[in-house]
């Protein structure tokens, strides 16, 4: 019903009948795939969305040329981080995860992933920073100075520049501490 073209466009636009068109049409392939590696329905979705996640943040380049279709790069998404659920339950072997599929084993689709993970992981942390830290790293990232984000907070240029600095540090030990983020290492290792 729509062209390569049309679902990038509705995809980066968040157009919901292209979300619900790519749902209807890519979902059953990955919750084939994950019931026949041994995963379950809710399984299969969280998947499905998580990969949906990494495809979106994908597109947000718009310099991107693809060199598959999106079917065949979001099917490879969702292998892949099946396969990583997979890992951390120590499961060793299921039906099919012996098939080697060139493109699901693209180390740039892995690092999407990883990528997409780290990302997730920083928010979650950051979502756990007091409000002046959560406004003073937003304004921070946006690249903002620190005499602009002196005066936006009311603090002295000094005291910013010691507040940006404390709260970068809370943020990175935050997620360093995390699990997931050693994980994450060892994912970026293999690439």
């Amino acid at each position: 019903m729509y062209n390569e073209k049309d679902l990038i466009k509705g995809i980066r636009q968040r157009d919901g009948r292209i979300m619900r068109y790519t749902y209807t049409e890519y979902y059953p392939m990955v919750l084939d795939y994950v019931q026949k590696n041994g995963g379950t329905y809710d399984d299969a979705a969280d998947i499905f969305q998580e990969g949906m996640v990494v495809l979106y943040e994908k597109l947000q380049d718009t310099t991107l040329e693809w060199r598959s279709s999106l079917k065949t790069y979001l099917f490879a998404v969702c292998r892949n981080k099946w396969l990583m659920v997979l890992r951390k339950k120590r499961v060793r072997k299921t039906t099919r995860l012996d098939e080697r599929d060139p493109i699901a084993d693209d180390i740039s689709i892995q690092k999407d992933i990883v990528v997409s993970e780290k990302n997730e992981l920083m928010r979650k942390h950051f979502k756990t920073l007091g409000e002046d830290c959560q406004k003073i790293l937003t304004l921070f990232f946006e690249s903002t100075s620190l005499r602009e984000i002196a005066e936006i907070m009311g603090f002295s240029e000094a005291y910013s520049k010691k507040k940006k600095f404390t709260c970068q540090k809370k943020l990175i030990e935050a997620v360093t501490a995390d699990p997931i983020f050693n994980e994450l290492k060892s994912y970026d290792k293999r690439g």
